[in-house]
């Protein structure tokens, strides 16, 4: 008779952040370094409260090979994980990412807890990670402060800062501390059991703060394909619509994704692109939907495989059609992407052509009054450069 194995290691805390959608095949990954450093003091400090190995006692999405990164995975750790920390940010709230791993987080505690909403929140605990100054935010980032009491700087600069600098180190050893503490009490005196969580795309796409304007990625491919259309043979590997998206958000953009006739009217108040499938039923026809949104700020890109074998004949008459009907709509400009290496490097154009000519057509009122003081940082000029990184 073979030994019974052992039960895996418990999954204590699942670490979120500000980051766009993984699970390319290019590898990229926009995670910050101070992000790694907070995830490997935190799991020393719970590994020694626990007397465990560090290294099973959490998971951050940088643990996994470049490339490696999938919504099946990021599920699984989601399912086993007991604790959920997400790191509050301005870009936190803004990012379709760690937003549907909170919101798949939740759904998982509300099955656990039905009835229980106290019990469940137990579960959550969030860190003031960088400031957050907008209205809608700072209520959600209300929850984050218990864990700095005492601690004036925590709350005026964040979890981030205090890593960053050497003369606030021991106070940011302290919050890491206290948050280790919060992790091993909870799952020592409720342990949540590892369950089946709901699949990323499951899950709705949480709301954008009130006031906040998105860059829209719309779609027509007229096949009600939307989630799955992946036009360059499987590369990237994940849906075309997505890629753009997640190429955007690396912009620090907030952004949605739209492909139903009814949506198409957000285009008239944010600045977006068209990802349009020349191959779609209907033909040129089919692109009627977008009379009247083709505004200057909305660049149409149109999307075709110039390894498929039909491209040199059928392909190349259809996209000069739909080219011409787009123009006939009241496109000012369109791209072509013929392989995904032309739409990378598109994208930063693309995004930056449109959000000009937004901010030309639409009073953007600019915030008034001085930017708020930054630890160690006394010169407004310098305070941009001390501030920047990948969670704003």
């Amino acid at each position: 008779m073979n030994p019974t194995p052992p039960p895996p290691d418990r999954c204590r805390f699942f670490l979120s952040y500000a980051k766009s959608a993984p699970g390319t095949s290019s590898g990229h990954r926009d995670t910050d370094i101070w992000v790694r450093n907070c995830f490997d003091d935190l799991s020393t400090a719970v590994a020694r409260q626990l007397g465990s190995d560090p290294a099973s006692v959490g998971f951050v999405d940088d643990l996994l090979a470049p490339g490696a990164t999938s919504k099946a995975t990021i599920a699984e750790q989601l399912g086993r994980a007991e604790v959920f920390v997400p790191l509050y940010s301005p870009g936190y709230f803004l990012k379709s990412w760690p937003m549907r791993e909170r919101a798949v987080f939740l759904e998982r505690l509300g099955r656990a807890y039905p009835g229980r909403p106290a019990a469940a929140r137990a579960h959550i605990v969030p860190v003031l990670w960088l400031p957050v100054t907008d209205r809608d935010q700072e209520t959600e980032a209300t929850a984050a402060l218990p864990l700095g009491a005492g601690i004036p700087e925590y709350a005026e600069n964040g979890l981030r800062a205090l890593g960053r600098l050497s003369a606030y180190r021991h106070l940011y050893h302290r919050v890491i501390d206290r948050l280790a503490q919060r992790i091993v009490d909870v799952t020592e005196r409720r342990r949540l059991a590892a369950s089946r969580t709901v699949p990323f795309d499951g899950v709705p796409v949480p709301d954008l703060p009130s006031g906040e304007t998105p860059f829209v990625v719309a779609v027509s491919t007229g096949r009600g394909a939307m989630p799955t259309w992946q036009p360059y043979g499987g590369t990237p590997d994940v849906p075309i619509a997505e890629f753009a998206a997640t190429r955007a958000e690396q912009q620090g953009l907030a952004v949605r994704i739209v492909d139903r006739a009814d949506e198409m009217k957000i285009l008239d108040g944010s600045p977006g692109m068209i990802l349009v499938d020349p191959w779609q039923p209907g033909g040129t026809a089919a692109l009627d939907v977008f009379r009247g949104h083709l505004h200057r700020w909305v660049t149409p890109v149109l999307v075709a495989d110039r390894e498929d074998p039909r491209y040199p004949g059928d392909g190349t008459a259809l996209l000069a059609g739909a080219e011409a009907r787009l123009s006939e709509l009241g496109a000012a400009r369109v791209y072509r992407a013929l392989d995904v290496e032309q739409l990378a490097k598109l994208m930063p154009s693309v995004v930056s052509e449109a959000r000009r000519h937004f901010i030309r057509r639409s009073a953007v009122p600019l915030p008034e009054g001085p930017a708020r003081p930054r630890l160690g940082i006394n010169d407004p000029s310098q305070r941009r450069g001390f501030e920047k990184s990948d969670d704003e």
